[in-house]
Formats: structure tokens, C-alpha cells, sequence
């Protein structure tokens, strides 16, 4: 009995700490009867006549709240079997719990008379025949039972004070000793006795207010603490400066709309208006990306113009903003590093010069996007200020070469470096030959 009842009284007290609808001023009484039949009674060897008024049954209700509510009713059954003479009488009452559906499954939003109750709990019932017992416990002549029911009563509204309703309940015994036409002994056990009353009835609702709880709906959303608590939240969630830092987090709540600020609302300086904060804009005063750290790149290459070598022509940061050199140009600058050569304190080029300088020629016709940057050194023989001229001078010599075989001199620089940067060691004739070069680097 205990695990039906409790799960009962759990569900109630779940729907009575949920309800949210102010019960000070509605009805919570009730009362009301109904009549009708039963059928599928078990166990039993004989039939009932059908289609008699054979149930009549009476209670009284309280609504805790517009949700959950206990009833106390009663109920008489009379089994008026077809070919056997005895009648058994049979009388049952219950306390009950009480779930108002209807307003669980939101009714009122579709209808106003409509309503749904379903019910449940324990009880006591009583069933004799004239004659068949003697000397019971409870009440003579009769067979005393634990009795447990549960229905459903869809409900029609007729007005503020009356309603009609229908209801099926399923009734289980315990402690069933005799079948319902009493002809045997019941040697069942546990839940050993059930039947089904199918009834119709009126209820009456009493006390002094307009309505009642069956017909209260639950207002979502109407709770007074709720409605506080989302006018505090609306007050927390207040951006007056439009920063997207609220005003209780915002410590400088004025700033101008579109000043980039932090996480505490105070401005960041943006001078170029890049969007890049100056504090971390390596070039604060012209506009750039955050790609190149906040400075401008004109060919939009990827290596800010600060640091590309060729800030007006695409290239990668390999190269230092340049274009990538194909194989082919590489080769041809490898080759003239190796073999451009120099008589000793002298700018005469060697003859094992000319082939590798006719390769340059011929790439710069080739490419007239490149510039050509001719370094001249010298070996450490001499003093500074003589292997500096001497290194302009093998440069010159150089530019002078390429010139008469056809390159716009517009296209080359010349530079001096005397004896710096050396590439060979100056202690060997073979380390001082090699470091009486130019070197020529390609440029667009």
C-alpha cells in the first residue's frame, strides 16, 4: 500500500510547490455526487445485467491551491446478477489525492469550460449477500477489503457555481476472500479483486468568491519576486554610452559613441583609426592591418612597407617583401659571385669575367622589372682609404660593362666597401683573389 500512496503524495506536493497563482481569493470546496455502472469485475463466475443505474457515489473536495487538493468520497454498488438468484451489495469510501490537470496541460489556452481532474488513493470497501457470512471483524455479514482506486474525471463547466462531469475509476483489492457472486471462496493473492466504475454526476463548488480553483489557470511569468528580479537584471545589463560595457562594470560610462575602449569601458587611443590601439600599433601614425602590426603595406604583400624592400611590387617576406628570384636568376647571380674577378690593385676585369657578366646582361634584357645593386671589395693589400677607391672603382667597371651592352644605367646602383666583408681569408693568394669581387643583387 505504502508504494502506491507515497509516489501519490510525492506528484502532489512536486504540483503544490509549482503552482504560482495567488489562492487568497477563490473557492477551494467542493462537493458532488454521480451515478452509474460497473463491469469487468474479477474474479467472478456470474454476469451482471447491463445497462442499469447500478453505482451511486458522493464526496467532498479540497483544493490546496488551482492544482492539488485531497477528497474524501464514498460509493454503493449493486450487483444485480442475470441467472443467479443472490445480490451482492458492495459499499467503498477512500481519501484521495487530486491532480487538476487540465490547468497542467494548459487548457485555458483553447478553452474556458473544459477541464480534466485525475485522481488516486486508498481506502476501504465492504461486499456482502444476504445470509452467505457471519461474524466478519469489520461488519457482519460481509467481506472486508483494502481497497485502492484511481480515475479520471473530464469536467464541463456550466457556470462559476456548477459543473457536470464524467468518470472512469479502476478499483483494486486486497484481502478479497469471496468472488463477487459469492459462489467461491477467492484463493488469490496480492491485488486479488478488481472492477471499473464508469459514472456521470454534477459538482457543486462552495464559498464566497467568483470561482474556484479547478477553474483558475496558472499566469506564467506574473510572480512579483520575478518581475524584481528582471528589472534588476534590465538595471545591471544598462550600457548608457552604448560601449558594450555595462554602466556597473563601465568606469568611464561617457565615452563618445565608437571610442574603442577596454574591459573596464575606459577609452584606448587609436590615432590612425585603424583599429589597431596604439598600444600595440607599431606604426601609430598611419593606417595599416593587423596582418602588418598596424603599418601601411602598399602592395598589400603581407610585409609592411617599413621592412619591404620592394614596397610597391608583391613579393614575400622571405625575400624581404620582394619577388622570389626564379632558379634560373639565381644561378645567373651564383655564377657571376664565382667568376667576376679582378687583376690585383688594379679594376681590370678578367677575361674568365665576361661569360658569366653576358648572362647578367642577358637576364636584365629579359626582365626589365629588375634593378641590378653592384657591390665592389677588395683584398686587405693596401691601405683602407685606397681599397675603398679601388673597390668603387672595380664597381664602376662593372656598371660600365653593362651599360655598353645595352642596360639603362637608370637600372644600376653602385656601392664601395673596400676590404670590409671579406668572404675568403686574406692570409692566401687564393683567399685574396677571391675577395677582389663584386657581388651583383637583383632589385625591383
Amino acid at each position: 500500500m505504502k508504494r502506491l500512496i507515497l509516489p501519490i503524495l510525492a506528484i502532489q506536493l512536486a504540483f503544490f510547490s509549482t503552482a504560482q497563482t495567488d489562492m487568497n481569493d477563490v473557492n477551494k470546496w467542493s462537493v458532488g455526487i454521480n451515478v452509474g455502472g460497473h463491469d469487468g469485475m474479477a474474479p467472478t463466475y456470474e454476469f451482471t445485467r447491463l445497462y442499469q443505474i447500478t453505482h451511486y457515489g458522493a464526496n467532498v473536495r479540497y483544493m490546496f491551491n488551482n492544482r492539488v487538493g485531497l477528497m474524501l468520497d464514498g460509493g454503493y454498488d449493486f450487483f444485480n446478477f442475470k441467472d443467479f438468484p443472490g445480490n451482492t451489495h458492495y459499499v467503498r469510501t477512500s481519501l484521495q489525492g487530486v491532480v487538476n490537470a487540465g490547468d497542467i496541460l494548459r487548457f485555458d489556452t483553447w478553452t474556458k469550460r473544459l477541464g480534466l481532474l485525475v485522481h488516486g488513493g486508498a481506502g476501504m470497501s465492504n461486499m456482502w449477500q444476504k445470509g452467505q457470512l457471519d461474524n466478519t471483524p469489520l461488519f457482519d455479514k460481509s467481506d472486508d477489503m483494502i481497497s485502492f482506486i484511481f480515475g479520471a474525471t473530464p469536467q464541463f463547466k456550466v457556470n462559476e457555481r456548477f459543473a457536470i462531469n464524467a468518470d472512469l475509476s479502476f478499483i483494486f483489492h486486497a484481502g478479497q476472500d469471496h468472488t463477487y457472486d459469492f459462489r467461491h471462496a477467492n484463493t488469490r493473492n496480492g491485488i486479488d479483486g478488481y472492477m471499473l466504475n464508469l459514472s456521470v454526476g454534477a459538482v457543486f463548488y462552495l464559498g464566497k468568491h467568483a470561482r474556484h480553483a479547478d477553474w483558475t489557470p496558472t499566469v506564467y511569468g506574473s510572480d512579483k519576486t520575478l518581475e524584481k528580479r528582471v528589472s534588476e537584471l534590465e538595471e545591471r545589463t544598462r550600457d548608457t554610452d552604448a560601449d558594450g560595457v555595462p554602466d556597473y562594470l563601465d568606469k568611464e560610462p561617457g565615452t563618445p559613441e565608437g571610442t574603442y575602449v577596454n574591459s573596464h569601458g575606459e577609452a584606448i587611443s587609436d590615432k590612425d583609426g585603424d583599429g589597431i590601439v596604439d598600444a600595440y600599433d607599431q606604426c601609430p601614425e598611419e593606417k595599416g592591418s593587423f596582418a602588418t602590426n598596424g603599418c601601411p603595406d602598399s602592395d598589400n604583400d603581407g610585409v609592411e612597407d617599413v621592412n619591404d624592400k620592394c614596397p610597391n611590387t608583391p613579393g614575400v617576406r622571405a625575400n624581404k617583401g620582394c619577388p622570389e628570384l626564379s632558379v634560373e636568376s639565381r644561378g645567373v647571380m651564383d655564377r657571376a659571385l664565382n667568376t667576376i674577378m679582378f687583376e690585383f690593385g688594379k679594376a681590370d676585369l678578367l677575361a674568365s669575367s665576361y661569360p658569366a657578366l653576358n648572362e647578367v646582361v642577358e637576364l636584365m634584357k629579359a626582365h626589365p622589372e629588375y634593378r641590378i645593386d653592384i657591390e665592389g671589395y677588395a683584398d686587405s693589400i693596401g691601405t683602407k682609404e685606397f681599397n675603398l677607391d679601388l673597390s668603387q672603382r672595380r664597381a664602376a667597371r662593372v656598371s660600365e660593362y653593362l651599360v655598353a651592352q645595352g642596360i639603362s644605367s637608370g637600372r644600376i646602383d653602385t656601392r664601395a666597401y673596400g676590404e670590409t666583408h671579406p668572404i675568403a681569408p686574406n692570409s692566401t693568394e687564393e683567399g685574396r683573389a677571391a675577395n677582389r669581387r663584386v657581388e651583383l643583387k637583383i632589385v625591383f
